[in-house]
């Protein structure tokens, strides 16, 4: 279903819609935080991944048999769990978590903004959308945005940080997989709570011989109290990040419902300023108004769109 076709269906939801959209990027704005603070804790990153995964999952797995509301174990399900698993947990998440380090936390959450426009993309792909110039021109924005943190010698704080920034610019990427492929292939009749606690046993379930084949094994509670209390935060984000996500996507689609990642920057960057005193350069700042310049102009054309359907 096209972008516009889902604005106009689900107007009178719309406020809800957004609200809840708002909710879930300030959630999601505080892990490039815990992830950089983990990090610097010295937590292993996949064994960081999969507690927090396996940590939330539990939660979850508690209030979903409280509810009778347990996820389902057949074929349909179980490829559900494990290929969003992949695209937007155990990969991303331990990607995210290993570049933590290596840049500052403002420069690895703007690059998340980019999420939207690769979903849009993807969605032409899957014929979810239609192929628009704006939306072309949106993207072409979004790149040259990168361009400017990836180029410019002043950008980043470090040279050797540009092949890092390039890395994590995998994260973007399958989060527009997982995106596309939750509106496409979302078992019908599954709630989101259900989903949520699939998507993170399955991801715990990846991570675990990463963990183990990797040396990465760190006993909870560690040594470290900060770690333990960035761990403890990313349970937290996760245990509403996941249902949030899926209840979101069934009411306004993917694309839309990418915008979480809009709402995630701006509070990332607020983040990594006031817990780290962290301070961007001009074309960090540039970088972030073309993404954004980019992200309007793929929202505004479906808008537009939807207003003229009304009009007629």
């Amino acid at each position: 279903m096209a972008a516009p076709e889902i604005i106009a269906r689900r107007s009178g939801g719309l406020l809800l819609s957004l609200l809840l959209i708002f909710i879930a990027g300030i959630n999601f704005s505080f892990l490039f935080s815990v992830n950089k603070i983990a990090a610097e804790a010295g937590l292993p990153f996949f064994a960081y991944v999969f507690w927090y995964a396996l940590g939330a999952g539990l939660v979850l797995l508690v209030i979903a048999a409280a509810r009778r509301d347990l996820p389902r174990i057949d074929w349909p399900h179980l490829k559900a769990y494990g290929v969003a698993a992949v695209l937007g947990f155990a990969f991303p998440f331990a990607l995210l978590a290993f570049v933590a380090p290596k840049l500052p936390s403002g420069v690895a959450v703007l690059l998340i903004i980019l999420t939207p426009a690769v979903t849009y993309l993807f969605s032409i792909l899957a014929r979810l959308e239609r192929f628009h110039l704006m939306s072309v021109g949106g993207l072409v924005l979004g790149v040259a945005g990168v361009l400017f943190i990836v180029v410019p010698s002043g950008s980043l704080p470090g040279a050797d940080m540009a092949g890092w920034f390039l890395l994590a610019l995998l994260a973007p990427i399958s989060f527009a997989g997982l995106n596309v492929y939750v509106e496409l292939h979302r078992p019908p009749k599954t709630t989101s709570l259900a989903l949520a606690v699939g998507i993170l046993f399955a991801s715990a379930l990846l991570l675990l011989p990463l963990m183990l084949a990797t040396g990465q094994l760190y006993v909870f509670p560690g040594p470290v109290l900060d770690g333990d209390l960035a761990l403890a935060g990313a349970v937290v984000i996760n245990i509403l990040m996941w249902p949030l996500f899926y209840a979101i996507v069934k009411r306004t689609g993917a694309f839309l419902m990418s915008m979480i990642n809009v709402v995630g920057v701006v509070g990332g960057i607020v983040w990594s300023m006031v817990f780290f005193a962290e301070r961007h350069s001009g074309f960090i700042w540039l970088a972030g108004a073309l993404m954004l310049m980019g992200l309007g102009l793929i929202l505004l054309r479906p808008i537009l769109a939807a207003r003229a359907d009304t009009g007629k």
